[in-house]
């Protein structure tokens, strides 16, 4: 798994071209990704340098409008 914390959710979607992926709001407020490019990653699962082992890969975002909530590297 590329580590893709603190980039655009868009563009890691992007750079993981083929490798199905969910996002999921950091937050807890469960809110739907509508538009990528307007959220950041704040972690993943599986976490940043470690083998996928199942799909799809979740990727922990927030608003680029909001800070990323502590603990959410996943």
């Amino acid at each position: 798994m590329p580590d893709v914390t603190g980039g655009n959710a868009l563009r890691a979607q992007q750079q993981m071209d083929g490798t199905q992926i969910r996002f999921e709001d950091a937050t807890g407020k469960d809110r739907e990704v509508v538009d990528p490019q307007a959220w950041r990653v704040c972690g993943s699962r599986p976490g940043a340098n470690q083998r996928i082992t199942s799909y799809p890969v979740t990727l922990l975002v927030a608003p680029a409008t909001e800070s990323c909530p502590d603990g959410a590297s996943g």
